[in-house]
């Protein structure tokens, strides 16, 4: 836990303002920037061995092996420790892809899997705490660098088809060998979001036996789409936007931004259809506006937030409820989740992230802090339909 505010500092200045910088010379790069993008095939993932994962129910000591207490933060402005609690026997499985944690703004991949500080430490943040409803399943995987986002179309393409095909080849082993007919939950963010989408629709949606089996998918923070007034069609053919909280087979996802803020429009080349999709994680058949439950952050989380004096010495994550109101906002093609404080009567807490950084602002908008902000809520409806799936 040591690191992870610094990189979720690193990462926000990177996404918000080095994009930018670097998006004349990505854009140019040739033939060896498309040899970067080739996976050395003596550094192939071997999914059969624990190593290539950053988290498995089966493992101890993994990155999803973490102390998860927090510590809240209460209307009066006390505070509480709170325990976390793992399911014993949980029903289902959630399969989960982490976010870009490789910061390089040269195009690439980041091959060298015993470089997994990161991964390991962000699969920790963003998926253990899942742990109270599945069993949480996480590869590392070679993933592209934040650079590849800017690179000419070619490059792009090579290097997520070798990000995906690592996760691909993880999936399958997992479907081969470990789910034994389970329902499945896919998560993921950002690049994670992105190889989630791709699976769901390439892998999942082909196989009716698997599909299923499918209880929910959240890539979260992607620009997820559906044909124009439709349910379906963009980004996937037979899975619908969840409706109802207890739907089963349904996608749950959403782009976040501060209120107050320009709205964070998705890029032609990303978006996936005609329709961009937000699902409020807490208020899925209402969209908002509605409370965030839950909303955690690590201790040492560094980027444009300020927790109250002495509040991050006491446990490794802050917990908020109820601090922020979230509604799902349309403009055009796009589609985001504005997020707000909430400030009930009587409630004398301050927002701890600074929504009108300009780090949190721009078209990448409360990017960083996706999950955080809805982690409660996802933990909560991925839980209701675990149960709905449970009586079915």
């Amino acid at each position: 836990m040591a690191r992870s505010g610094r990189e979720v500092d690193r990462f926000a200045r990177l996404v918000g303002i080095a994009l930018v910088l670097v998006l004349a010379p990505l854009a140019s790069a040739g033939c060896n920037t498309l040899r970067r993008c080739a996976p050395d095939p003596d550094g192939d993932p071997d999914y059969a061995d624990a190593a290539a994962w950053a988290c498995r129910p089966d493992v101890d000591g993994d990155a999803c092996d973490l102390d998860l207490t927090a510590v809240e933060v209460l209307a009066d402005g006390s505070t509480q420790l709170v325990d976390h609690v793992a399911a014993s026997e949980p029903a289902i499985d959630c399969f989960y892809v982490y976010p870009t944690v490789d910061l390089r703004v040269r195009a690439g991949l980041h091959q060298d899997l015993s470089d997994d500080d990161k991964p390991r430490k962000t699969a920790g943040i963003q998926a253990a705490r899942f742990s109270e409803v599945c069993r949480v399943y996480a590869p590392l995987y070679r993933q592209v660098t934040v650079g590849t986002y800017v690179a000419r179309e070619a490059v792009r393409e090579a290097c997520f088809d070798a990000a995906y095909a690592d996760v691909l080849a993880a999936f399958d082993h997992y479907a081969a060998n470990d789910n034994q007919g389970r329902g499945f939950v896919l998560i993921g963010h950002s690049q994670g979001a992105q190889i989630v989408s791709r699976l769901l629709r390439e892998r999942v949606e082909g196989d009716a036996e698997l599909h299923g089996r499918l209880v929910a998918a959240l890539p979260i923070g992607w620009p997820v789409a559906t044909d124009a007034g439709g349910q379906t069609g963009g980004s996937f053919s037979e899975t619908p936007i969840c409706a109802a909280a207890d739907e089963l087979g349904c996608v749950l996802s959403y782009r976040s931004y501060a209120s107050g803020n320009a709205f964070i429009t998705a890029s032609g080349d990303f978006l996936e259809g005609e329709q961009g999709v937000c699902t409020h994680p807490g208020d899925v058949a209402g969209g908002g506006p509605a409370p965030l439950r839950r909303a955690y952050f690590p201790s040492d989380a560094a980027a444009a937030i300020d927790f109250p004096d002495g509040v991050a010495d006491q446990a490794p994550f802050v917990l908020y409820r109820d601090l922020y109101s979230a509604r799902c906002v349309t403009e055009e093609s796009s589609a985001a989740l504005e997020v707000s404080p909430l400030r009930a009567p009587g409630d004398t807490r301050k927002s701890p992230l600074d929504l009108d950084a300009a780090v949190l602002a721009g078209n990448n908008g409360t990017h960083i802090y996706d999950v955080h902000l809805g982690l409660g809520d996802l933990i909560d409806a991925v839980g209701i339909k675990a149960a709905a799936y449970a009586q079915r």
